[in-house]
């Protein structure tokens, strides 16, 4: 793989971006689409997700059509967040896992089954474990998303689920960072001010990003805003420099990939456009930006951030160092290791473990769902 060097701007520029997009299967327009923004990361939905088959030939569609290899990546927690529904079935929710005998095994099988299925699915990447710190109280967004309310019991069943997915050879995404717990509002709606103290923070939320800053190959920053390290600005800590490069890069020394969260969701402010977002969650020291739906949006930021390179307003060192890192992740799981077969029997065994693990409440209100 080449280094960031001696890649072309429009290849570095687009290797920051992670995209969302419509439909079943590759489209003329999303190849159109993926000639032009030449992204990094591809996600899938529930809108693009029907049978085993099927998603095994799109993600290696998708894989193929871009030169550098991509992260393709889905949000697989379980429960209520579950996108391969039509294929494994109802699985239990992080939470109800931490709440049984024998979490750490139950976890541990939860994720190992789980892994091995996106695996032969062709999927390199997993949007999990949240790191969150929550109980079944829903209006933070997070509910039985999470493991728990006890960080160290977080840590735990958190550490188990990357291990399991680090053995099938998918990347886990610990998620979102500095924590939704204490969130009195849902970040796909609305912007929650947590105003929970600093040494609150770091001995319970940031605790479990401390423990496992390095097994955690990915972080996805949340888009609540915290006044105690934003001080009087009302911004997601997305888009904070000090939450992302002061607290998370610097203070906790974390040095894996940073990934916003969806920057069209609500708590992100859509009146002041994808261009804005994009060169902001850049300027706060983000490697990954991701835009989940709206090719328009995808489109304006990306040519956004390639006209500021271009223009001198966006030092192109900048860049160079989010693609270093992103490319050495590659080159270690996605180019050092051969793709994963097509492997039907694996999914169906995973499916299987899944059901004796119990089905959850996988029909609750999802709210990660894209339409």
């Amino acid at each position: 793989m080449a280094l960031a060097r001696d890649l072309r701007l429009e290849d570095k520029v687009g290797q920051l971006f992670w995209i969302g997009f419509q439909g079943t299967i590759a489209t003329p327009d999303l190849r159109s689409l993926l000639d032009r923004v030449r992204p990094g990361g591809l996600i899938l939905f529930s809108r693009n997700i029907e049978a085993t088959s099927q998603v095994r030939s799109l993600t290696d569609t998708l894989f193929d059509a871009v030169r550098i290899p991509p992260f393709i990546a889905l949000d697989q927690e379980g429960g209520r967040v579950n996108r391969l529904k039509p294929i494994l079935g109802a699985t239990q929710a992080p939470l109800d896992l931490a709440r049984r005998d024998g979490a750490l095994e139950a976890v541990r099988l939860h994720a190992s089954a789980t892994a091995t299925a996106l695996k032969s699915l062709g999927f390199n990447v997993n949007f999990a474990p949240v790191l969150d710190l929550s109980g079944t109280d829903t209006a933070n967004g997070i509910g039985d998303r999470a493991f728990g309310e006890d960080p160290l019991a977080v840590c735990r069943l958190a550490g188990v689920a990357l291990e399991a997915y680090q053995r099938a050879g998918i990347l886990g995404v610990g998620k979102h960072f500095p924590g939704l717990g204490s969130a009195r509002g849902d970040t796909h709606v609305t912007l929650p001010v947590i105003r929970k103290s600093r040494e609150r923070l770091w001995k319970e939320d940031l605790l479990p990003y401390r423990r496992l800053k390095r097994r955690l190959p990915m972080v996805m920053a949340g888009h609540a805003c915290y006044p105690a390290f934003q001080g009087r600005k009302r911004s997601p800590a997305t888009l904070s420099p000090r939450v992302v490069e002061g607290l998370l890069r610097e203070t906790i020394g974390y040095r894996g990939l940073i990934l916003t969260d969806d920057l069209e969701m609500g708590a992100v402010d859509q009146d002041e456009g994808s261009e804005t977002q994009a060169l902001l969650g850049l300027a706060a020291g983000n490697d990954g930006l991701m835009f989940c739906s709206s090719v328009d949006k995808i489109v304006a930021a990306h040519d956004a951030v390639l006209a500021a390179v271009r223009l001198g307003a966006l030092d192109e060192t900048r860049i160079d160092r989010s693609v270093r890192r992103i490319l050495r992740l590659k080159k270690r799981h996605l180019v050092e290791r051969r793709r994963a077969p097509f492997a039907p029997g694996a999914v169906a065994r995973s499916r299987a473990t899944l059901a004796v693990l119990g089905g959850g409440r996988s029909t609750g209100f999802d709210p990660t769902a894209r339409v």
